[in-house]
């Protein structure tokens, strides 16, 4: 099989339509139906179930996606290392991570990391948690920064640790002088947050109902970033992990409130490999300053 057919079957199995995955490669979609007609006849059976609203691979096309990333991350790493006999001159990092990850820490690690090594490139995704482990996974990735959820027996974990909850103010809000705060002063003031269905609310949620408190949102937002604006111009509060903004802490420009509750407001969080995958010497090297600029794990 050519590892050019390979690339095509697995662009469509991701992106559910040839129309897509041409779009994506930047490929004709008949030489893309060409190399999948090519491949179905040479394993003699169906690798997509064709339905209205796109393809989905069959038990057949599992088995062969399996080993078509397998055989194009070897493909990958044979062509890295040959690259890697310059040293760090030159590569490509790809890291997946979430939005509070990427607005400041990921980014920062990465300006660092390119002015030592101006060779190197880096491409960033930001992605919900699922999918960032997801990205990894299926080799889209080299590196996912994530907050944890289900284990994956797909992935190798780098560095893990739990970080709690803070509430983030303007240095002017009422609350700003603080050291300390409980959920129901929180509840006093016009709070943003992220929808329901992410883990920073699960966990909140389950904290206030424990306590009899509710914490009903002024705003909700599924970007962190357009929830800042409202706590920088009001007397808002929102809720983040204790690294997320933190140049905006140090600077001055946001107050930083530890929460007591009785209930744990800590959330796992994770830098993830591919399991069993080699990683490239410049991802390698990367994947070192990033968990250098985590918090430190205490045994």
């Amino acid at each position: 099989m050519q590892t050019t057919a390979l690339r095509y079957f697995l662009a469509v199995a991701r992106d559910g339509t040839i129309a897509a995955a041409s779009a994506r490669l930047n490929v004709a979609p008949s030489a893309i139906s060409r190399q999948i007609a090519n491949l179905e006849a040479e394993l003699a059976c169906l690798l997509f179930e064709r339905r209205p609203r796109g393809m989905v691979l069959s038990p057949a096309g599992e088995l062969l996606a399996g080993h078509a990333r397998q055989v194009l991350s070897s493909a990958e790493q044979v062509v890295t290392e040959i690259r890697e006999l310059e040293g760090l001159w030159r590569g490509l990092v790809r890291v997946a991570t979430t939005e509070a990850f990427a607005i400041e820490l990921v980014p920062g690690v990465v300006a660092e990391f390119h002015a030592r090594h101006p060779g190197i490139r880096f491409e960033l995704a930001v992605l919900p948690p699922a999918q960032v482990t997801h990205r990894v996974v299926q080799g889209d990735a080299d590196l996912g920064l994530t907050f944890s959820l289900a284990p994956s027996g797909d992935i190798a974990v780098a560095y893990r640790h739990s970080l709690d909850m803070v509430a983030l103010c303007a240095p002017d809000h009422p609350l700003a002088g603080r050291r300390l705060v409980g959920l129901a002063d929180i509840a006093a003031y016009p709070v943003a947050l992220l929808p329901r269905d992410t883990t920073l609310r699960t966990i909140l949620d389950a904290a206030c109902a424990e306590e009899g408190i509710r914490i009903e949102p002024a705003l909700s937002a599924n970007v962190l970033s357009a929830l800042m604006p409202f706590v920088h111009r009001s007397r808002g509060l929102t809720l983040v992990s204790s690294i997320a903004l933190q140049g905006q802490v140090a600077r001055g420009e946001l107050r930083a409130l530890p929460i007591r509750s009785r209930r744990s407001l800590a959330r796992g969080i994770e830098v993830q490999t591919m399991r069993d995958r080699r990683l490239p010497r410049a991802v390698q090297a990367f994947l070192a300053a990033l968990v250098a600029a985590l918090p430190p794990v205490r045994d």
